[in-house]
């Protein structure tokens, strides 16, 4: 039904945004990973969506790329997980670290999303894991400080606390330069707590 929306932001936080479409203000629910990557309000953003239509609402939910969505939707397909426990997955996973726990029957790593339990977590990687047998996998590179690039250390202390690699990303180009760690990853919390 609605399978992309172009807008201006006008409202947004951690789990939703507000996209206004010509005097029309559209509530959409996303991921950590699309929330971490939309415009300032005010700017134009493009999101590719999903409409659930239930019997007594229906939920606009929209993803900064067509993997992101059709990841949502794979996931969305799994008996028993409904669309927050799907973003919650892949607020936590990302796609790529959801493709690699999928891959190797890692479903402890998928546990840590809110709101998945241990049985849960097992019917996701069981289902996927079918389900995904032909799928390209790319391979996540850990990520390793160097002095080439700053806020390395910022990105692997956020995503310790559970933190995605695109929000950490994120958060290490809103901190200054300066500082030691620890001062540098609480501006980078507080940097992820206004979004």
């Amino acid at each position: 039904m609605i399978s992309e929306i172009t807008g201006i932001v006008v409202h947004k936080d951690q789990d939703t945004c507000v996209v206004n479409v010509h005097g029309i203000g559209f509530l959409v629910e996303t991921s950590r990973i699309t929330s971490s990557q939309l415009p300032a309000c005010g700017h134009e953003v493009h999101l590719y969506t999903h409409l659930v239509v239930r019997e007594d609402n229906w939920r606009l939910v929209g993803f900064i790329s067509p993997e992101e969505r059709e990841t949502f939707l794979d996931l969305l397909s799994v008996g028993g997980l409904g669309i927050k426990g799907a973003l919650s997955v892949l607020s936590v996973l990302g796609i790529d670290g959801l493709e690699n726990a999928i891959v190797q029957g890692d479903w402890q790593r998928i546990k840590e999303a809110p709101g998945v339990g241990a049985k849960l977590a097992q019917r996701i990687q069981l289902e996927l894991s079918g389900k995904w047998q032909n799928r390209p996998v790319k391979v996540a590179t850990p990520l390793k400080p160097s002095a080439d690039e700053p806020g390395d250390e910022i990105v692997q202390g956020l995503m310790a606390l559970g933190y995605s690699r695109e929000e950490a990303q994120y958060a290490a180009q809103q901190v200054d330069s300066q500082g030691d760690v620890a001062t540098r990853i609480r501006q980078a919390l507080r940097a992820l707590d206004r979004r």
